[in-house]
């Protein structure tokens, strides 16, 4: 019989670790990176507790079952990072349970990308439970400790590369490659206590966040995942993952040579998530090791995972701009009220300002004089490059999109371009003076887009548009006229 169970112990030992992943799988890797690498702890803006539950192969009794829990977040300053993870690994009569703390450092690179890297330290145990063994001599030796065990440290080292929705990942878990012995079980040949080797893992990992109307809702995440592991075939996941506003996602996933995954997973009042995933095997055995049911269930704190750090830095230091503006306003209305006699005596610098504005304003042609002139079938303009200014096509602060009352102006010009397919105008799109002048720049672009998409949505041929972002303005008196887009001909 004592023979009989160590060569039991050797084959089963030997398959794990020759065939077998000695890391647990999962498939939420793709929301909770931190499951594999150390890298990514606290790597978001918020911090995070989850639960991952997976029971493999349901309808073998003592099928392999697997329970983690992490929880990890942000030091202050963001470019440090800590979390901790547990998790138990059960397959008949073999239970690994391991434990790790992880430490995350970052560098800001340039071109907005980020370099981080991580180390978990931690201890594992193996134990072998032969307690359920049905045997035919229950008084053998070998059996009679119920609870054979064997715990050694472990630790995981992890890269990771960020640039803009980007990023790539290298981990090594079980780096120190040490080995576990156990002095219950003797080998029946040397004599010797049988030894579990603990493999070193390579995984890399990598996905990319598209956002795909460019209008941050709808995002479709691809990842590919890579497992490689002395001794035993090269495992890879390739997924993806269409997400809406990061509250609600679905996709699915293929294992080579082992299954196909269907995940969904959805957030209920900002901090609560929940996900599930089944995988549907596609191996020569699959009809006796059918079916994997995995749930995670999570808590985010301490901010919230709608929140894109990006979009909140510019919004701040937009906002500060904003706010600084204000300050120096009302320190301005001040120094008038105090100085309304040398307003009065500056009065006639007052009135050449107000003379150069009408001069600007008389350089602008009206919108409606161009409608007028098309309608009415008089002379069409021959000026090339002359400016035409809508009446009511304004934006709102920090916005682009088309607000209801100046689609009437729009719908106009649709019509006279329509009829008018040699006619080729530039889309010109402008901002106040308020906020930095890159900023500017960019958000008078997206008005000049935003108008140009509306006609082209309306029937107006893309040969006839061109656009162009002048950034800020400050050339009249209205900061709403600023905020304003025109259109100047470039060919008739």
């Amino acid at each position: 019989m004592k023979k009989v169970l160590v060569l039991t112990a050797f084959v089963v030992l030997g398959l794990t670790q020759a065939f077998a992943q000695q890391v647990p799988m999962f498939s939420h890797y793709y929301y909770n990176q931190f499951l594999y690498n150390p890298a990514l702890a606290g790597s978001q803006d918020y911090g995070q507790l989850y639960l991952v539950n997976r029971n493999q192969w349901f309808s073998i009794p003592d099928a392999p079952r697997t329970q983690a829990l992490t929880l990890d977040g942000p030091l202050r300053g963001r470019n440090t990072g800590v979390g901790i993870s547990v998790y138990r690994d059960v397959a008949g009569q073999f239970n690994i349970t391991g434990g790790s703390a992880a430490y995350r450092y970052s560098l800001n690179l340039k071109n907005a990308s980020k370099l981080s890297f991580g180390l978990a330290l931690g201890v594992i145990n193996n134990r072998i439970d032969l307690n359920d063994m049905t045997v035919k001599n229950p008084l053998d030796p070998s059996i009679i400790d119920a609870y054979q065990g064997a715990t050694g440290f472990d630790a995981n080292f992890g890269v990771n590369y960020e640039i803009n929705n980007f990023k790539i990942g290298v981990s090594v878990p079980q780096i120190i490659g040490n080995e576990l012995a156990y002095t219950a079980i003797r080998n029946a040949v040397t004599d010797k206590d049988v030894r579990y080797g603990l493999a070193r893992h390579f995984i890399v990992n990598t996905g990319y966040k598209w956002d795909l109307k460019n209008d941050g809702n709808w995002f479709l995440e691809p990842n590919a995942l890579v497992r490689v592991t002395p001794n035993a075939p090269v495992q890879y996941d390739i997924s993806a993952m269409l997400n809406y506003q990061n509250k609600y996602w679905g996709g699915a996933m293929y294992r080579s040579a082992y299954a196909v995954t269907a995940a969904a997973g959805i957030r209920l009042a900002e901090q609560f998530v929940a996900g599930y995933a089944y995988d549907f095997a596609i191996h020569n055995v699959s009809q006796y090791t059918r079916g994997a049911h995995e749930v995670m269930l999570g808590y985010q704190f301490g901010g919230s995972a709608a929140d894109d750090p990006k979009i909140k830095e510019k919004f701040n230091d937009i906002q500060k701009q904003i706010d600084d503006n204000d300050s120096d306003i009302d320190s301005l209305g001040n120094e008038i009220k105090k100085n309304r006699k040398d307003i009065d005596q500056n009065s006639d610098d007052i009135e050449d300002n107000d003379d150069e504005i009408d001069g600007i304003k008389a350089k602008i042609k009206s919108f409606e004089q161009f409608i007028k002139d098309f309608r009415d079938g008089k002379e069409k303009p021959k000026g090339i490059g002359d400016v035409y200014t809508f009446q009511n096509v304004y934006f709102e602060t920090n916005k682009w999109n088309i607000r209801t009352e100046a689609r009437t102006e729009l719908d106009n010009l649709v019509q006279v371009l329509k009829e008018n397919p040699g006619l080729r105008i530039e889309v010109a799109g402008h901002a106040d003076q308020r906020g930095s002048a890159s900023y500017n720049q960019w958000l008078s672009n997206k008005r000049a887009n935003a108008v140009r998409d509306y006609l082209i949505k309306n029937g107006v041929s893309a040969s006839q548009l061109e656009v162009k972002g002048y950034g800020e303005v400050n050339n009249l008196p209205s900061l709403d006229e600023n905020r304003r887009v025109e259109f100047k001909i470039l060919a008739e």
